[in-house]
């Protein structure tokens, strides 16, 4: 055992005369089986660090003087001790959640990961090179409707042609955009 190891167990007082009994066998077990105890304890909880929690609360219980009368076994009490703590945390872990918390625990996240992230980028790189090949007033027209969200009526108006000549122009930039990125048409 390291200085390390020996500085983080808790260190039990020695048993008086008047402690011999139920509470001292405890503190014994307590002693000799605390890796056992934490090993199935972090099992149980799914973290090493929680479980030398409960069990230093525990060893405070213990401290505490509990009257404490008959015990048959004491490392199987001591479990079921640091079981019943840990069930208590959890149980007033959920207590403090707020019923917003919860409900944003249950709404999935849509957030693209970095490599969706990436792959979009990507694209989005890709289709605007591939933009500056359609000629101008076709990219000029994609980009009112797309970029500036103008209404095809409205990109009528301001290129002085019809609203069918439009359709055309967005429809063609749409079909060459979709072949050079390899996406399925759109229609």
């Amino acid at each position: 055992m390291t200085d390390s190891e020996a500085a983080r167990e808790p260190v039990l007082p020695m048993a008086s005369a008047n402690d011999v009994g139920s509470l001292a066998l405890l503190h014994a077990a307590f002693l000799n089986d605390y890796e056992l105890l934490r090993t199935r304890l972090a099992t149980y909880t799914g973290s090493p660090e929680q479980a030398a929690d409960i069990l230093h609360d525990v060893y405070l219980k213990l401290r505490s003087n509990p009257q404490i009368t008959e015990v048959r076994e004491p490392r199987a009490y001591l479990y079921r001790m640091a079981l019943n703590l840990a069930k208590n945390q959890r149980r007033n872990g959920r207590r403090f959640v707020s019923a917003d918390e919860e409900a944003l625990a249950v709404i999935p996240d849509d957030a693209p990961d970095p490599e969706r992230a990436a792959l979009a980028a990507d694209e989005m790189r890709r289709a605007i090179a591939h933009l500056h090949q359609v000629p101008a007033r076709q990219r000029d027209i994609f980009l009112a409707r797309w970029r500036d969200e103008k209404s095809q009526i409205e990109i009528a108006l301001k290129f002085g042609i019809h609203k069918r000549t439009v359709q055309k122009e967005l429809e063609r930039a749409e079909r060459y955009l979709c072949k050079k990125l390899g996406l399925p048409k759109l229609r």
